[in-house]
């Protein structure tokens, strides 16, 4: 299999997570074998003619499983070399497959497939409350000092060590997340979320990153797509001249933000949802089992 996803060059954990979490659904050697084969797992990275698309045809077959379109502006035109799995959301299944069913939800939730999901799930509460920046706002702010100050546990996303951002999370009673897979790990692990919009859906494009968001909730029954608004400030004149003075202008603006979060509820799938997605998902791993390695 030839996966294709977006790598950052700083890291990022929820592109990174597709190298740690397929070779433990499908087995070890995953990436060993089928080398006729790309693979497309998670990630926004469904975009018409783009570098992704491009190097997964030069494969011989192309598989989607779990992947998320990333804009309803994309247009596609897939042949038979194309094996659409499912994808993120009824968004991304509307514009890829002209039908809205296709979907199971994020792959990132298979994660409730591992025999080590229940360790996770049991472990004891170390943080009231985890913060998880987006991995192009690190350089924004301090976050270290913002989340000491209003006593939370700070987990960034570029650290690369996959199994440790997800231990994290499950030691935390509460999740606000500014990066989508921190929210989307937080579900899966059972951990109440919040969204923060800071600087994430700038950088995207608002567009992209509704479609994104709300793509992903919907696949979970969440209808209403609620955050804390805190968006980065506009670089006024003298922001231009000290670079001091906007970190600290836009701290003093998110902490008093984030102070006052208690106005926006968390979030969290039912269990019956998790139940019907662990379904789900079972039945697709056997299936691509049993077209590609049997």
């Amino acid at each position: 299999m030839k996966l294709v996803y977006y790598k950052s060059d700083h890291g990022n954990f929820g592109d990174d997570l597709n190298l740690w979490i397929w070779p433990k659904v499908f087995g070890d050697n995953f990436f060993n074998k089928r080398n006729d084969v790309a693979f497309m797992g998670i990630g926004s990275i469904l975009m018409g003619n783009s570098k992704f698309i491009e190097l997964a045809n030069k494969s011989e077959k192309k598989v989607i499983f779990s992947t998320g379109v990333r804009s309803i502006n994309e247009n596609f035109n897939f042949d038979d070399s194309w094996d659409i799995r499912f994808v993120r959301g009824p968004y991304s299944s509307l514009r890829l497959t002209k039908e809205a069913n296709n979907y199971i939800a994020d792959g990132a939730y298979f994660l409730a497939l591992l025999p080590q999901y229940k360790t996770y799930l049991n472990l004891p509460k170390k943080h009231k409350i985890s913060f998880i920046p987006y991995f192009k706002s690190l350089d924004k702010v301090d976050w270290k000092s913002i989340c000491d100050g209003l006593g939370w546990n700070l987990i960034l996303p570029t650290d690369g060590n996959v199994e440790q951002f997800m231990i994290d999370i499950a030691e935390s009673e509460q999740v606000i997340s500014e990066a989508m897979h921190g929210c989307i790990l937080a579900d899966a692990l059972r951990v109440p979320w919040k969204r923060l919009r800071f600087n994430a859906h700038m950088y995207e494009g608002e567009r992209v990153s509704e479609w994104k968001w709300n793509d992903w909730m919907l696949s979970i029954d969440i209808k209403e797509n609620s955050f804390i608004e805190a968006p980065i400030l506009k670089r006024k004149k003298w922001f231009k001249i000290s670079k001091a003075a906007y970190k600290k202008a836009n701290r003093d603006h998110l902490i008093s933000k984030l102070s006052q979060h208690e106005s926006i509820l968390f979030n969290l799938s039912t269990e019956s949802i998790m139940e019907n997605m662990i379904e789900k998902m079972e039945t697709e791993v056997d299936a691509f089992n049993a077209k590609y390695f049997q």
